[in-house]
């Protein structure tokens, strides 16, 4: 019999890249905030100035939605190697992904109606 997971679109290698690709993306978004705040004078003002325009409200949007997907490849993971009750996986999923739709919800309210 075929047991069908949350996981069952996705092959091992492409959760593996995956993982990589929204890795690479949120280190890359992390270097230029780090190198921002690094060589800027941090004050509310300048950090509004940045997190301003269009493209940069994008590319957050963007990171957390790559977090969300990160951390979603590896909570699943998780679970499947360290528990083993079914019924507890499929709460644990089901907490995780109410969390994460609630994330998502309110990303662009916090993105782009603030500003």
């Amino acid at each position: 019999m075929s047991r069908v997971s949350l996981k069952s679109p996705f092959g091992g290698m492409t959760q593996w890249l995956y993982q990589r690709f929204t890795a690479f993306f949120m280190i890359a978004y992390s270097a230029i905030i780090v190198f921002y705040l690094l060589f800027n004078a941090f004050t509310f003002e300048s950090w509004v100035a940045f997190m301003s325009p269009l493209w940069m409200r994008w590319t957050t949007s963007i990171f957390f939605i790559f977090m969300i997907i990160h951390a979603w490849i590896g909570v699943q993971h998780v679970i499947d190697d360290y528990i083993k009750l079914s019924f507890l996986k499929a709460l644990i999923n089901i907490i995780f992904l109410l969390l994460t739709l609630a994330q998502l919800i309110y990303l662009p309210y916090f993105l782009i109606v603030i500003y």
